[in-house]
């Protein structure tokens, strides 16, 4: 399942952790003190968390920024920012492409990343980068299988790169992509492991992950002579040839022969006696062999001898003991090696389990002098590491990943998130563990460079980990370098001494805080603290604020004095800082410029008395302000470094900016040097491209013209966001503390209105779907254009997150608002990729932004129960069991409903959805919960009869599934219950058929009538051939009544009874025979022959007779005769 954690390198396997269970819980208190965790992240990434690096603007050339220590170690930003290419490879990449770097002590450094090889010197701020293509492959590409090498220092390196399949390429310049030589080295099916340069002279040895070795020699001299040469290591056939080895295996006994299918470990070079000579040691699963190359001879192999025994003695004697354990008995591996800095020796990093003993798993680091041409017959430091692994086969591959760096007397062990920094010598100590655990984050290679282990971070890029001594040490390098950039920073800002004198004594507020600025960078440290007491006097802040942020603003909108197409407006009143002519450089220019005005304000203490200054009629955090002005130069300077890659589209767009400010260039200045100007609105940039764009789409171009317009467009729209949201997290103090008053924060990259950056993405990522999606023509370009909707997405959400997050403290009602519409958003963004099929890209952004119903949708989709599973398990906390179940619900999917969630949360959640309850109860044999939910449905059915009988027939079931031999009393009450709600339903399922036509009832769909409203049907006059039963059943339904209300329908049952017979003509002479005949005395008689209690049935005659619903009968002498009759005979049968 893809997830936002998901590790870019598609390395599959999960990181082993450097602490069993036992002993962890002796090294706990320890540990903690220790551990230094690098941007570390809830196991569920948050979706207000947004990965930063460093870029271009952010960091000098060879500074370090400290970014976490604690313990010995600390963890420092190293070296020139990564090129924008580099840093958006990483941020683009493509989840399931596994990528990997290498970090040379040369400086030179590059990243793989499908069959793309990114190179660039990461130790110089002016960096060479340059993008080369990789071999065709069928296999992943790795950074282990590249060199990078310049014979002369200065010279534009060459590049050797292997495929994994043995297919080798030769670039004598990398300034030439086009331009190299290719050779197969015929392998028959192995796989290459890793390429290690051994010298200009000599080449690169290629090894095999079988210890094959082959020598790759690239020829130098004219471009028509260059060429490859590629052959297998092997002993001499000569008369004397390998005397050495067989010298040896006399002596020293029999050694084996490398197996053809031994396990490579590792391969390295060590400098041999002469400057071109090298010795090269290779070891293989058991054994270590050591071979002498020197150009233009043939290949000498010193040695080659089983090296794993030495080391399984030495965990014999130092971890289990000959007593309880021979030699025999362990399992030992040998894990990686590294050569020690004299280079007469190896240290191996090795691991072994005693099955006999225990299943714990300990590390060891192994040393052995290989200096001489004797091989090693003993392990001359057995380190043992106080970290060990429970041992499983299935987890082997991962308990085995580690790799290790020696730098000194200092091992850095590490696998693709953590790293463990150990002393090499002596008995092991317990380290300290620092860890690459960020949402996203892993290791994608390792270096050493001037002493220091190098990281290569996936989120952070080139990290180097440090001790706390080196860090002293290294700040005062940094001070003086900082020092002289900033001497030379002031020859590039200041201006002439004159003009500085002139606006000190200025009395104009601004330009005396610019002037203090400048006397700072002078190191005039004592007249720049004067200038600021005067403008500032005591605690008086009052102008601070927006004083700094004019000055700011000056700053990023500055124009060069030396350019004389700007004379004019330098004269008009602009500062006319000599910088540079060339766009570019200029905005770098600007950068540092503004690096060094923010190091001022914290330096010389007003950062602290920053509070909120007033931008566009809106407050907000001055320090926020400021930080976004280095988020614009970031912005403009990597729209620069793009702008010739889209001329045509980034043209179109500044014109139009231009247009719509009404400005055009005057004398010899361009559009791109008033518009690169003014970077306090670089952002409008955004809306001239969706116009350009617009032109674009809107003219008669072809149609598959418009995906590539708008794939473009998106490029350049998404790297410009990145660039500036990279600088955000590098720039310290910004974050609002609890004194700050609370403030909505909207940041600029995420502005509202017409124009602001969140419509205009959000326009953007529609018309990718409605046209470029609709246009594409091939697979290709769709997948290409999901991928940056995927972007887009994660930029537009990530934005609403600081907004959402402030309008907690500021007002309720918005923030309410507000996440209404950060949720329709969120869907709207992510739906087009399930509509697509899209899934495990809508899944990531559904994963990281908490969007429960795309979750569930995709799970649906695609019936996945199991990762449906899972998410219950991993946001449970969070309702998403609620949530999945209501969406079933409301699908009208409840079919599927029953069949997900552990039984606690469906029974929890179902006991407001009783309809659905009873189904699940019986799924769990909670047969009496079942039949009480039905018989409380049965009650509540008011719409069908129908289903009001079935539910009181399950409930009966119920009640006999539920009941045993201790049945109680409870349930006999029960079933008296249900025996009379039944009874109700037959009363109304012998509604007569006249009835039933005359209200247009039907026996199916019929609602559930009540006892009053039966007693009026059958006792209504549309009950045309109404008898004594059915005014039986009427009285009968009298026991349903409500006992206030009996009396009124017993009267009404009788007198619709008189009402039923004429009274006119009856015999008053035979006055019993003739009353015998009318529906009255019929359903008396009938009731007495039930056995019911007439009297209680009867009304007294006298009430009968007063009543008015009699109409004429009641003044009629013969009628009230009768009945008084009838009333005397039945009273005196009663009686």
């Amino acid at each position: 399942m893809f997830t936002p954690v998901a590790d870019r390198t598609g390395g599959g396997s999960t990181a082993a952790s450097y602490s069993s269970a036992s002993a962890r819980a002796a090294a706990a208190a320890a540990a903690r003190r220790r551990s230094t965790s690098v941007f570390n992240t809830s196991a569920r990434r948050s979706p207000f968390t947004t990965p930063g690096r460093t870029t271009p603007l952010n960091r000098s050339l060879q500074t370090s920024q400290l970014i976490e220590g604690s313990g010995q170690y600390s963890l420092e930003s190293y070296g020139a920012s990564l090129p924008t290419l580099v840093y958006e490879a990483l941020t683009f990449a493509d989840r399931n492409v596994e990528m990997s770097a290498v970090l040379s002590p040369c400086g030179w450094a590059w990243l793989v990343y499908g069959r793309r090889l990114l190179v660039w010197c990461y130790r110089n701020v002016k960096y060479q980068f340059r993008e080369l293509t990789l071999p065709p492959s069928d296999l992943a590409h790795r950074a282990q299988l590249v060199v990078v090498y310049a014979a002369n220092e200065g010279q534009v390196p060459s590049c050797v790169a292997a495929s994994p399949e043995g297919f080798v390429r030769y670039w004598p310049s990398i300034a030439h992509e086009g331009s190299y030589f290719e050779v197969s080295t015929e392998l028959q099916g192995q796989e290459c492991d890793s390429l290690v340069f051994l010298g200009p002279s000599l080449g690169c040895l290629l090894a095999t992950t079988t210890s094959t070795t082959l020598l790759i020699e690239t020829a130098v001299g004219p471009p028509a002579n260059q060429n490859i040469h590629v052959r297998h290591l092997k002993v001499p056939a000569g008369l004397l040839g390998g005397i050495s080895r067989r010298v040896s295996s006399l002596v020293f006994g029999s050694m084996p022969t490398q197996a053809p299918e031994a396990r490579l470990v590792r391969a390295v070079g060590v400098p041999g006696a002469e400057q071109d000579e090298r010795a090269v040691l290779v070891l293989s699963a058991h054994s270590l062999q050591k071979w002498y190359l020197v150009p233009n001879e043939p290949d000498k192999l010193i040695y080659e001898v089983n090296v794993e025994k030495y080391i399984r003695e030495g965990f014999v004697d130092h971890v289990w003991g000959r007593e309880r354990a021979g030699a025999t008995q362990l399992r030992v591996w040998l894990v990686d090696m590294q050569p020690t800095s004299s280079a007469s020796s190896v240290m191996v990093l090795t691991a072994a389990v005693n099955p006999q003993v225990s299943q714990q798993l300990v590390y060891a680091l192994a040393t052995m002098e290989t200096g001489g041409n004797t091989p090693p017959l003993t392990v001359s430091n057995f380190s043992l590491l106080k970290h060990s692994e429970y041992y499983q086969d299935s987890a082997e591959n991962v308990l085995l990943a580690q790799r290790f760096l020696l730098c000194g007397t200092t091992a850095y062990i590490y696998n693709k998130n953590t790293v463990l920094c150990v002393s090499a010598v002596g008995e092991g100590d317990a380290g300290d563990r620092v860890e690459f655990s960020g949402a996203g984050d892993s290791i994608l290679g390792v270096g050493r460079s001037q002493g220091l282990p190098l990281f290569f971070s996936a989120n952070h890029g080139i990290m180097s980990i440090t001790t706390n001594q080196h860090l002293n040490q290294s700040s005062i390098v940094m001070n003086e370098s900082v020092a002289e950039e900033s001497s030379r920073v002031c020859e590039t800002l200041n201006l002439t001494t004159t003009g500085l004198d002139s606006i000190t004594a200025s009395s104009d507020s601004t330009a005396k805080f610019k002037a203090a600025f400048l006397h700072f960078n002078k190191k005039n440290i004592a007249q720049a603290q004067a200038l600021l007491d005067e403008l500032f006097p005591g605690s008086d802040n009052t102008q601070l604020d927006s004083i700094v942020i004019q000055v700011s603003t000056l700053v990023l909108d500055d124009t060069p004095a030396t350019d004389p197409r700007w004379a004019e407006i330098n004269q008009a009143g602009g500062t006319g800082a000599p910088m540079s002519l060339i766009i570019q450089n200029l905005l770098f220019d600007k950068a540092t410029a503004h690096q060094h005005y923010m190091t001022f304000l914290h330096q010389i203490g007003l950062w602290q008395r920053l509070s909120t200054a007033v931008v566009d009629e809106t407050r907000a955090l001055t320090r926020v302000l400021l930080a976004e002005h280095s988020e614009r130069l970031a912005f403009a300077a990597a729209l620069r470094a793009r702008h010739n890659d889209h001329q045509h589209l980034v043209d179109a767009a500044i014109r139009h900016v231009l247009a719509d400010r009404n400005e055009a260039p005057s004398g010899k200045l361009t559009h791109a040097d008033l518009f690169y100007q003014r970077v306090s609105q670089v952002e409008a940039i955004v809306w001239g491209l969706l116009r350009a764009q617009e032109d674009v789409l809107s003219a008669d171009a072809a149609p598959r013209d418009a995906p590539g317009t708008i794939h473009a467009v998106n490029s350049l729209m998404l790297g410009l966001m990145l660039a500036a949201r990279s600088v955000s997290s590098s720039v310290s103090g910004v974050s609002p503390s609890t004194a700050d008053p609370p403030l909505e924060m909207i940041p600029w990259t995420a502005s509202q209105g017409p124009r602001g950056i969140r419509t205009l993405l959000l326009q953007q990522h529609n018309t990718t779907v409605q046209v470029g999606l609709d246009r594409a023509e091939d697979g290709a370009t769709r997948a290409k254009l999901y991928s940056q909707m995927v972007d887009f997405a994660d930029l537009i959400l990530t934005g609403y997150q600081p907004q959402l997050r402030s309008l907690l403290q500021v007002s309720q009602d918005s923030h309410s608002a507000l996440l209404r519409s950060y949720e329709r958003d969120r869907y709207n963004l992510i739906q087009p990729l399930v509509q697509g099929e899209q899934y495990d890209q809508a899944v990531g952004l559904a994963e990281k932004y908490c969007d429960f119903r795309t979750l569930v949708e995709v799970c649906d989709r695609t019936e996945n129960r199991e990762r449906l599973s899972q998410y219950m398990t991993q946001f449970g906390s969070e309702g998403f069991s609620d949530f999945v179940f209501r969406w079933y619900l409301e699908t009208g999917k409840r079919g599927r409903l029953l069949g997900h969630g552990n039984q606690g949360d469906l029974s929890r959640f179902l006991q407001d959805y009783t309809s659905l309850a009873w189904l699940h109860q019986i799924k769990t044999q909670d047969f009496g919960a079942a039949q009480g939910t039905l018989r409380q449905l049965a009650r509540e059915e008011n719409n069908y009869l129908s289903r009001k009988k079935t539910l009181l027939s399950l409930s009966k079931l119920c009640n006999l599934a539920a009941s045993g031999p201790g049945t109680n009393d409870v349930s006999v009450v029960e079933d008296d219950t249900l025996a009379l709600e039944e009874e109700l339903i037959i009363y109304q399922e012998q509604l007569p058929e006249p009835v039933l036509t005359a209200h247009s009832l039907d026996p199916e769909t019929m609602r559930v009538l009540s006892p009053s409203e039966l007693i009026h049907l059958y006792t209504g006059e549309e009950n045309t051939y109404a008898n004594e039963f059915d005014f039986k059943k009427a009285l009968d339904l009298l026991a349903f009544i409500p006992e206030d209300d009996v009396g009124d329908l017993k009267k009404l049952i009788w007198i619709r009874a008189v009402l039923r017979n004429s009274w006119e003509h009856m015999d008053t002479d035979n006055p019993l025979e003739s009353i015998s005949e009318t529906l009255l005395f019929k359903t008396i008689e009938l009731a007495f022959t039930q056995g019911s209690e007439v009297q209680e049935l009867l009304v007294p005659a006298d009430d009968l007779l007063a009543s008015d619903k009699l109409g004429g009968l009641k003044e009629d002498v013969t009628f009230k005769f009768l009945v008084n009759a009838g009333y005397e005979k039945i009273n005196q049968l009663l009686g």
